[in-house]
């Protein structure tokens, strides 16, 4: 058992159901059964000419929305109908045919602000109307009258008495009106309950009025109505009543109105039911109270229509606020961002008008950091801010190199490095201009950042000059030998090295290739060259890379990175070379014959396996022949593939040199296109006249 008395289950067919479903189907049941014995005012053909349990019963429908056994409402509906009007003297059958039609008339209405009115629906009732909302809830009231209204005919055709059509336009004026009426007063309610305090004010959508305006706007709603239905019989006279509408509308917040309604129908349909009031001028009860109820509707509609759109126009100017505030904070924040960023910014639109420019690209460019100077510039001062660029070689930076006549962009969306000197300065300075397109959708242009490089270049070609000077500089003394190489950084610096070591009878030459670029890859490539430096077997190019590999392993591991090495052993006197390739298989020779050989790797890069066995193998450089080494970033420029480097063959036996070799392959790849990796060439050339 719970232990709580108000949420126990009562346990029989179907779901359970617990005491808390059970009082409300009790106080609902009590409820539209008060309603229907308060509303029974009979006209001649015995039909209630005033019903406010039709308003009661979409209430009770919407509260039970989703709960168990929800078919015993509408059945109790018609049961309690059917009991209140054959205890009213009613027919029977006709009181049937009511309890029938109030329960199918609240059962439709019902759908529709199932289908229609989600929030309400899915609340509970918890939660009031809102304006869209409020259409869709007069088209229910309407749906559930008019689908009832033909069984009410029938059953005033079954009696015999009065004229079943005006008992099916009565029925169908009342109902709707009663709905709509204690329906939204009901809803009013509902969230009250829910929020468990009453909030007059109309939450978010507060409306403009005083305590003192809304206080006699209630209180003088009853008081005109009364007076004014007592002294005046002219039916349009009574519409100028209209206006106390209007007022409450455009001033009081819908849960007000919802009571100004409410007094409204109090006074309108009780006078003109007791025979007071413009509307009893028509010729029977039923007429008069039918067009009492119009006039409810129409006040109901008027007054609820321009509240609820007063207060949905209140929500959506307090949200605009909201999100004004926002979008002006979030803009201050960027702007605070870009006036304090070290980095360059600025925007231009596709004309090449500066949209945006911050005080750092002002100082980069024009040596100010003026404010009045980096808005609303046209497109011809910005290209005044972009004359005196130039390129590192000091020439002129090209048209195709700025884009929209305002945005320096490099190859590929990279960074392009320009020299700028602004004016009043004496040197130039090294700005890395990174352009990004603005997508079409936003207005088109560019975006550039603009950042001074100048230290980095300078700190970057300082270490380019020591890894400069710890390649060869001049090449051994070997008669009948022509030896020469050059690395071409992909950057400032790079991960490829070559050396050469002479030893007894000949030389030992090496390629190394550090995985990736720059830096990082420079400072392992000069790591690797110190530590092959430091090996005593230089005869023994085997044994050499395995000391080497032992070595370095714990700095590969630790990086990461890996190396691939080629150290070939030349016997100067024979012509013969002992080859080891750790992983790099880049090494051609060349022969005048006509004929290329291949000297394939050896075993695995340095840093991928330690200790695993390697070889060494072996081959006769001939006279006119040429061992060319080349790095990876070479074979890459070419194509990617070795079928790429054929067309280097040719041009290399017409060389008569080994630096005619490097420069002509270097020159032959670089027509390729841009550059992506370090190029490293080593050609060891044998004079064609040289003898065994």
């Amino acid at each position: 058992m719970s232990a709580r008395g108000d949420s126990a289950p009562v346990v029989g067919r179907g779901p359970a159901v617990t005491s808390r479903d059970l009082r409300m189907v009790l106080w609902f049941a009590v409820a539209y059964g008060v309603a229907a014995y308060l509303g029974r005012v009979p006209d001649e053909a015995g039909v209630s000419v005033v019903w406010p349990a039709a308003g009661v019963s979409v209430l009770w429908l919407v509260a039970r929305a989703g709960r168990p056994w929800r078919w015993v409402d509408p059945a109790l509906i018609a049961v309690v109908t059917v009991a209140v009007s054959y205890g009213s003297a009613m027919p029977l059958a006709q009181a049937a045919m009511s309890g029938i039609a109030a329960s199918l008339q609240a059962v439709v209405c019902a759908v529709v602000v199932a289908r229609r009115i989600r929030r309400v629906w899915l609340a509970r009732g918890g939660q009031a109307l809102r304006l869209n909302e409020f259409v869709w809830f007069v088209a229910a009231a309407l749906c559930g009258a008019l689908a009832s209204a033909p069984v009410i005919a029938l059953a005033g055709t079954l009696n015999g008495a009065g004229m079943p059509g005006e008992d099916a336009i009565l029925w169908c004026v009342r109902n709707t009106v009663s709905v709509l009426v204690l329906g939204s007063a009901g809803l009013v309610v509902g969230e009250a309950v829910r929020r468990r305090r009453w909030r007059p004010d109309g939450g978010p959508g507060q409306r403009p009025s005083s305590t003192a305006e809304r206080v006699a706007c209630l209180l003088s709603t009853p008081i005109l109505y009364v007076a004014w239905f007592a002294w005046v019989d002219e039916r349009a006279v009574a519409f100028l009543l209209l206006t106390l509408t209007v007022w409450a509308g455009t001033r009081l917040p819908s849960r007000l109105v919802v009571v100004h309604v409410l007094l409204v129908s109090i006074v309108v349909v009780a006078q003109t039911t007791l025979g007071a009031g413009p509307f009893v001028q028509s010729p029977t009860l039923t007429q008069s109270v039918a067009v009492a109820h119009v006039y409810v509707g129409l006040v109901c509609i008027l007054g609820l229509g321009l509240s609820l759109a007063g207060e949905e126009r209140s929500r959506l100017v307090a949200a605009l606020t909201v999100a004004s505030d926002g979008t002006t904070a979030q803009a201050g924040l960027l702007t605070a961002i870009l006036e304090t960023m070290s980095e360059g910014v600025q925007a231009v639109d596709i004309d090449g008008q500066v949209l945006i420019r911050n005080p750092s690209a002002r100082r980069l460019l024009t040596g100010t950091t003026n404010t009045a100077q980096g808005h609303g510039l046209d497109a011809g001062a910005q290209l005044a801010d972009l004359a005196d660029l130039r390129t590192l070689d000091g020439s002129p930076v090209t048209d195709d190199r700025i884009l929209y006549g305002g945005a320096p962009r490099g190859d590929g969306g990279g960074a392009l490095d320009l020299l700028v000197q602004p004016p009043g300065t004496t040197e130039p300075r090294v700005v890395a201009f990174t352009t990004t397109r603005i997508p079409d959708a936003y207005g088109g242009g560019a975006v550039t950042v603009m950042r001074d490089v100048t230290a980095e270049r300078q700190e970057l070609r300082r270490a380019a000059l020591v890894q400069a000077s710890l390649l060869p500089t001049r090449p051994p003394n070997l008669p009948g030998y022509d030896l020469a190489a050059q690395v071409v950084p992909a950057g400032s610096v790079g991960g490829d090295f070559y050396d050469w070591q002479e030893v007894a009878g000949g030389v030992v030459v090496t390629l190394a290739d550090v995985m990736g670029k720059g830096t990082g890859a420079a400072i392992l490539a000069a790591t690797t060259r110190s530590v092959l430096r430091s090996q005593q077997e230089d005869d023994d190019v085997v044994a050499t890379v395995i000391a080497a590999e032992r070595a370095l392993s714990e700095d590969l591991a630790n990086s990461g990175a890996f190396v691939t090495i080629v150290r070939t052993r030349l016997h100067a006197s024979s012509g013969r070379l002992t080859h080891a390739d750790a992983g790099h298989g880049l090494s051609f020779l060349i022969r005048a014959d006509g004929t290329t050989d291949r000297l394939v790797a050896t075993g695995l890069p340095l840093g991928i396996a330690v200790d695993v066995p390697r070889t060494a193998r072996h081959a006769v450089l001939a006279p006119g022949d040429v061992l060319l080494i080349l790095s990876d970033g070479v074979l890459d420029a070419a194509g990617g593939s070795i079928a790429d480097l054929r067309p280097l063959e040719p041009v290399v036996r017409s060389a008569t040199s080994a630096t005619e070799v490097v420069e002509r392959v270097l020159k032959a790849v670089a027509a390729q296109g841009t550059q992506e990796d370090d190029l490293t060439v080593v050609a060891l050339r044998r004079e064609p006249t040289a003898r065994r």
